[in-house]
């Protein structure tokens, strides 16, 4: 057998992005269906100007670079590379690391493209497990049933180098435990669902699915699901491809072919080398490419530069998948980040058996990095997503963010001058939204820059689909594992939060809230040393009413708020009494009026706020307002400094939520395609 790869793929049917389950049939893919669409090639125009060509198949590097005489490798193209040239990679797939070298200038950048109309692939991993599977492993006797050894030995892989992403409160260094890194990873090649990296090899050979108390003692592995692990003593890898037995993960759970000599695989060892590393340029463009084979490591790493464009890429896995340090003006548009989480991958499997993977990153490095755009993109299905702490002047708008076990959006402490915009976005399943780390030295000062925060706003959270949190202790049929929600707002080693300003979003969960906090946690969550205003959102549980809670709140913090509606859409209809009533008798709200009159909860309101669509047993909705919902002219004023783009649309006094009266709803994800309520966008 001899499976290769075509210079083009095809895009599956638009899979309901929202969802993680597999939503393409079975018989189509020998792994486990995709999650999410399969990337297409894009034919958008030839570039003007100069043109170079590569191709990995029928090129050579001794040739001129033309299109009749491509080069072979990208790394021989890149260093020919002057202003106004474009470097066009012919589909297919391309086993190098790639280091940009040559800068472009403002009039005459520097474009590195996939050619129109094909993809080209860059793979940091081992070709053999995809171009010849079949003689690429072997059965390994004495192992579990179903475990399978690479035929070579990779020797060297263990090379203790020093991570570029150490992350406040994350897994690194791995103190103690070095010798359990996952130095093996990757991804069925057909439907790019990634595979379990292992730490140890009683996990790979496990029967046993159920959580495990490690500390107690004992040598009961847990089975993760298909993966690999690499064994130090002997250089080869070891791959275990076995059906689940956990009840509850319906179709989640792995079904496909058990046997990786049939399989094309994606297969990256080591770690500490990004696979594109953009360093010290300026001016340059890289779109239409597919990256992938990447260990623990990022996949992308953007240092010293300036102005780099990426756009329309998409990135299977690194960790991070985008690194970026020291650098200014950096757009990512239109691009695709899928992490690390398969179908059947929870916090827990990848916290303490496997690899605890952040998706992007924002390093602190000197000079600080500073305006970037994260634009029309599609963050989905790791374990945490976004470190944001170390950039000043971040637009991150129109995005498509879901499926993250653990951490959301970290955007770091209050500093003197430091503003984040993050706005018409639609973000879904994270177990914590928006969380805050320790306080480094030097940061959260008393005073700050008025104008200065982190601005949220016309967005759609929508945390409804919860995530695989907890690994079960016993059977659960039920599958209800798989959706806990947990906070909007929390921290780890009570931190001092940015300020923040949240305004004009439309917020959804299916669970009520931790400790019935106020404002799902806003009111009163990470007021320390902080201040916050909270204002014209819509707060929607579909079980119970969101209540007013200020548990440990002795004195009233700096909060300013008013103006949102909140619901509960089962329990709200039999609702009698105002709930806020009581807590406007307390010293507490007498205190808040002090800190902004006329006080907490004076012009908030309960009531249904009459939404198109939005039911109890339906997990879509649309989220515009009829006509004689409460929220029509209901809001309050802001300043009119904030920033707002639909401002000028809203006529009368502001509406409550993230759409106006008659808005038109718009698209977020590559090019628009999801819509901001979920699911694909319908053509009208």
């Amino acid at each position: 057998m001899n499976l290769k790869w075509t210079r083009s793929l095809l895009v599956t049917s638009l899979l309901p992005i929202a969802c993680v389950a597999p939503a393409v049939g079975q018989e189509k893919f020998p792994s486990h269906a995709p999650m999410r669409p399969l990337p297409a090639a894009s034919k958008r125009p030839l570039e003007k100007g100069t043109t170079f060509f590569v191709d990995a198949a029928k090129g050579d590097d001794t040739n001129d670079g033309s299109v009749a005489k491509p080069w072979r490798t990208i790394q021989r193209g890149v260093h020919r590379l002057t202003p106004g040239a474009t470097l066009y990679l012919r589909g297919g797939v391309y086993y190098e690391k790639v280091r940009p070298t040559r800068s472009g200038t403002a009039a005459a950048p520097i474009v590195i493209a996939s050619y129109p109309g094909e993809l080209a692939v860059i793979d940091g991993g081992l070709r053999e497990f995809f171009e010849s599977p079949e003689s690429s492993w072997q059965p390994f006797k004495g192992g579990a049933e179903g475990e399978y050894v690479s035929t070579k030995v990779y020797a060297n892989v263990d090379e203790r180098k020093i991570p570029h992403q150490f992350l406040p409160g994350a897994w690194e260094p791995m103190w103690g435990i070095e010798d359990e890194r996952p130095l093996a990873l990757g991804h069925f090649g057909d439907s790019m669902v990634p595979l379990h990296g292992y730490r140890t090899i009683a996990d790979l050979r496990s029967a046993n699915e159920f959580m495990v108390d490690r500390k107690a003692g004992g040598d009961v592995g847990v089975y993760c699901g298909p993966g690999m692990w690499y064994n130090r003593a002997t250089g080869r890898i070891h791959i275990r491809l076995a059906h689940h037995q956990l009840a509850g993960l319906g179709d989640r759970a792995y079904r496909g072919e058990t046997d990786p000599r049939k399989l094309q695989l994606v297969v990256a060892l080591g770690f500490g080398d990004a696979v594109l590393r953009v360093n010290g340029v300026r001016h340059v463009k890289i779109e239409g490419i597919i990256l992938r084979g990447a260990t623990g490591s990022p996949m992308i790493e953007v240092y010293g530069s300036q102005n780099v464009h990426l756009d329309h890429l998409t990135v299977y896995g690194g960790f991070p998948g985008l690194l970026v340090s020291a650098s200014k003006d950096i757009r990512v548009t239109n691009c695709v980040f899928r992490g690390l989480a398969a179908p059947w991958s929870g916090r827990a499997q990848m916290k303490y058996f496997g690899t605890a993977s952040y998706q992007i990153v924002f390093q602190n490095s000197q000079p600080v990095n500073e305006n970037g755009e994260l634009a029309y993109c599609e963050f989905t299905d790791d374990h945490d997503f976004a470190f944001l702490r170390y950039i000043k002047n971040l637009q991150f708008h129109h995005n498509f963010v879901d499926n993250f076990n653990d951490d959301g959006l970290e955007c770091g402490p209050k500093l003197r001058s430091h503003s984040m915009f993050i706005y018409q976005n639609r973000i879904g399943a994270c177990l914590g939204v928006f969380q805050q780390h320790e306080t480094d030295k030097d940061e959260a000062p008393t005073g700050h820059d008025p104008r200065s925060g982190v601005y949220i706003f016309r967005n759609v959270f929508d945390q409804r689909a919860g995530v695989y949190y907890h690994l079960p202790a016993k059977a659960d049929p039920t599958g209800v594992f798989l959706h806990a929600e947990g906070h909007f707002l929390s921290d780890h080693g009570g931190p001092v939060f940015p300020v923040m300003r949240v305004y004009h979003n439309t917020m959804l969960r299916r669970t009520p809230v931790f400790r019935d906090h106020f404002l799902f946690g806003l009111g009163n969550v990470g007021l320390n040393q902080t201040e916050r205003d909270v204002f014209n959102n819509i707060f929607v549980q579909m079980d119970q009413v969101p209540g007013v809670k200020f548990i440990g709140a002795k004195q009233a913090r700096e909060l300013r708020e008013g103006g949102n509606l909140l619901w509960g859409v089962k329990d709200g209809p039999g609702l009698k009494g105002d709930p806020f009533g009581k807590f406007r008798g307390t010293a507490l709200f007498a205190d808040s009026r002090k800190r902004y009159e006329p006080g907490w909860t004076t012009q908030d309101r309960v009531a249904n706020p009459k939404f198109v669509r939005l039911s109890l047993d339906d997990a879509s909705a649309d989220l515009r307002l009829l006509a004689d919902s409460p929220a029509v002219n209901s809001g309050q004023p802001v300043p009119k400094d904030w920033p707002d783009p639909l401002r000028d649309s809203d006529d009368g006094a502001p509406d409550i939520g993230a759409l106006p009266l008659g808005a038109q709803v718009w698209g977020v994800g590559v090019n628009g395609r999801i819509s901001l309520f979920g699911g694909a966008v319908v053509a009208k």
